[in-house]
Parts: structure tokens; C-alpha cells; sequence
């Protein structure tokens, strides 16, 4: 299964990616730069910040750094 980021850019594990300022719904509380550690089997992407903590997140809002 391949995920697209918000510009059709295939994700893969390692990469670095920009994600988004948040929604109410969303847990971080800031845009920031991280790094995909996996895929869950929901089709979301689990991405890595600066200080270690992990956030789950929809490919199609990330975008390759």
C-alpha cells in the first residue's frame, strides 16, 4: 500500500515531513518537521518529533521536507 502526502508524493519510512499547524481535533500543538517511523494498519502515518514524541497523523496532510 503506498501513501501520498498532500502533493502525491509517495511516504516511506525515514523520511522527513512537514506537519501541519493543528485542528481541534489534533493532539501536538504546533507545525513541525519529523521523521516517519511507521505506518499503522489504519493508513496513518506515526511521525517522530524533535523531542522524541510520536503523533499519529493522515498522509494526505503531510508534506516531504
Amino acid at each position: 500500500m503506498e501513501l501520498l502526502d498532500k502533493n502525491g508524493e509517495v511516504l516511506f519510512i525515514g523520511a522527513d515531513v512537514d506537519v501541519p499547524y493543528p485542528t481541534d481535533e489534533d493532539q501536538w500543538n504546533f507545525e513541525f518537521t519529523g521523521t516517519i517511523i511507521e505506518f499503522d494498519e489504519h493508513g496513518y502515518c506515526i511521525i517522530e518529533d524533535g523531542d522524541g514524541d510520536c503523533w499519529c497523523v493522515e498522509p494526505e496532510r503531510l508534506e516531504l521536507a
